[in-house]
């Protein structure tokens, strides 16, 4: 080969090495992602000889000294916690998911135990934690084990500027939501410190972004409030710090994006990517929890839905509708602790949930046994307890009379009176019962005096002491797990047959257990929302409790176990609150503050 044709060749090969190069990352990195990088590995590195190093000192340490050395490592990884729950989830929950085991249907008797921190940080903390160093030591090294994986995915990470700004945004929500509400820190209760220790390492990572003035300026002023009132767990004034330095850090990270042109991701999401906070009025989608191509509801689809919903036709006795068991003038409930069942003179099994942002969680019915609007209207319709219609016969009746088959024609494009149709206008009407303008998210978005100061005292306790944050997350005080939502938890809490305290006995009824006969999913329940609370007594699935002075009571003792019944896989802590008479009413003061009802068809957006 000549030499100007090697040269020719080392050219072309060149630009074949560059376009595959490009063809395989895509675009180049940029300074800012290339420094972000470095930050990841450097303190992915430090996170490893952190555990390393409690792994050396573990079997000989002081019980405080092992304390001392599970704060460091939680510290470590806080650091990257924002970037590892983003790009590596499954890594992420075997590091520092909740205590609870899980198990598939498919294999309903091997349930997978948890792992990582907050496993670690039971045996630390725990009053015996001398005599458990093989266990404390078990739990270090799969640690280690989950930081290797990481380690070997360093080279499958593509960080842009656009997913690192989002997972950071996210990583918000994870400490209002979570980390402040002591969910992921249940025993040492160090929350308030760790999510200083979040806004210092998202702090590093900001500073590489050019022009980010505006964001560090925000971040600064929640660590000043954080270390200029020195909190403890319970004393922590969660209210003010959202509202006042989480939110417009939040915001700030949204506008930086719209102002650099940083391009937004397109993945579906519960909280839209576009959101300034997690309380926008419209932050919520309500597609999300839809079927695969399901468009929003058209005016008139939600208006056959809402007249449909009032139609005794739907039931085989010509004398029952939706609107039976879900009154609109009582938030969608029905104020009855179990209503009738349609063919005896008995109730039925559990009681009547508000369907006021039901269309806003993963999963439908106390036991989640179905996820879409349209297959739970076809269950109740279904159903020979609540309504006993069958499709053909209600299609029938109701191309008889009253213009419903027009309503059906202007409502779809294929103009049919079906039953598939019909499933989707009832669903169309239930998506349009969003209320999310209570006093609560007034607050939130920035009008201060939509709470009085018993209120925020009590969203300071639901949020802290009381713990009930840990389970009602927000913004949909349910179960619905942020920051993705997707998920719907369910708790075991030992509810009684009766008010009575002194001879308790369990409710028989098993929840959701009766689906796959998942051992520890025994008298499990789903964790519904208690947004309008005030107004959907009485309360828990068998509607046992007439007030919210008794559920607090419940929960003051420990649920359950404060009964004294033999509940094994109570997932609620047996622990007493001790919450005075005081606290107890500042929390139904807020509790009240999340009353929005809604009556009437809503426009969605």
């Amino acid at each position: 080969m000549r030499d100007g044709e090697k040269i020719k060749f080392v050219i072309w090969l060149a630009a074949v090495v560059l376009c595959c190069h490009f063809l395989i990352s895509g675009k180049p990195k940029t300074e800012t992602v290339k420094a972000i990088t470095f930050y990841y590995e450097t303190s992915l590195s430090a996170f490893e000889k952190s555990i390393a190093v409690f792994e050396k000192e573990a079997e000989g340490a002081s019980v405080q000294h092992l304390k001392k050395l599970f704060l460091e490592s939680r510290f470590a990884y806080k650091k990257i916690e924002w970037l590892v729950e983003y790009h590596f989830p499954s890594t992420a929950q075997a590091l520092n998911g909740p205590v609870l085991p899980e198990a598939e249907p498919s294999e309903p008797a091997e349930a997978q135990h948890p792992s990582g921190f907050q496993v670690l940080e039971e045996l630390v903390y725990d009053d015996a934690a001398d005599s458990l160093r093989k266990e404390i030591l078990f739990e270090l090294s799969t640690i280690a084990n989950r930081i290797q994986r990481l380690q070997s995915l360093k080279t499958e990470l593509e960080l842009t500027e656009s997913n690192i700004l989002d997972a950071l945004k996210l990583n918000l929500y994870r400490i209002i939501t979570k980390a402040i509400t002591g969910f992921d820190s249940p025993v040492s209760l160090n929350s308030i410190n760790e999510s200083k220790l979040s806004l210092d390492g998202m702090k590093e990572v900001v500073s590489f972004f050019k022009e980010s003035k505006l964001i560090l300026a925000n971040i600064n002023a929640a660590l000043v409030y954080i270390n200029n009132n020195k909190p403890g767990f319970d004393d922590f004034n969660r209210a003010v710090f959202i509202a006042r330095y989480i939110n417009p850090l939040s915001a700030s990270l949204t506008n930086y994006q719209l102002t650099q042109q940083i391009p937004f991701g397109s993945q579906a999401r519960a909280i839209a990517i576009k959101a300034k906070t997690l309380f926008d009025s419209n932050a919520l989608q309500v597609l999300f929890y839809a079927p695969s191509g399901t468009t929003l509801p058209t005016t008139q689809q939600m208006r056959l839905g809402q007249l449909l919903f009032n139609e005794p036709l739907l039931s085989s006795t010509g004398k029952r509708s939706c609107a039976s068991c879900h009154h609109p003038g009582k938030a969608f409930a029905d104020g009855m602790a179990l209503n009738k069942n349609l063919a005896a003179e008995t109730t039925l099994l559990r009681n009547t949930p508000t369907l006021i942002n039901a269309a806003l969680q993963p999963a439908q019915f106390y036991d989640s046994r179905i996820a879409f609007l349209e297959d739970q209207v076809h269950d109740v319709i279904s159903s020979k307890q609540e309504m006993g219609g069958m499709f053909d016969d209600i299609i029938k009746q109701l191309n008889k009379g009253k213009g419903y088959k027009q309503k059906f024609a202007e409502a779809f494009a294929d103009k049919k009176l079906s039953a598939e149709n019909l499933r989707a206008a009832l669903a169309a009407y239930i998506r349009s019962l969003i209320a999310m303008n209570s006093a609560f998210d007034r607050f939130m978005r920035g009008e201060e005096r939509a709470m009085n100061a018993e209120q925020v005292a009590g969203f300071n306790l639901f949020t802290g002491k009381a713990k009930c944050g840990t389970c009602h997350f927000m913004p949909t005080f349910s179960g619905s797990v942020p920051p993705f939502y997707d998920k719907m938890e369910s708790e075991v809490l030992g509810i009684p047959s009766t008010k009575d305290t002194i001879n308790a006995v369990m409710d028989f009824d098993s929840g959701k257990y009766h689906l796959y006969k998942i051992p520890h999913h025994l008298y499990s329940f789903k964790t519904p929302s208690l947004r309008n609370i005030s107004l959907t007594a009485p309360y828990m699935h068998n509607g046992v409790f007439t007030t919210l002075e008794e559920v607090i009571d419940f929960y003051d003792r420990g649920g359950g176990a404060g009964l004294r019944f033999n509940l094994p896989n109570q997932t609620l802590p047996p622990d007493k609150l001790n919450l005075s008479q005081n606290e107890k009413k500042q929390l139904i003061a807020f509790l009240q503050a999340l009353t929005d009802t809604v009556t009437t068809v809503r426009g969605l957006h």
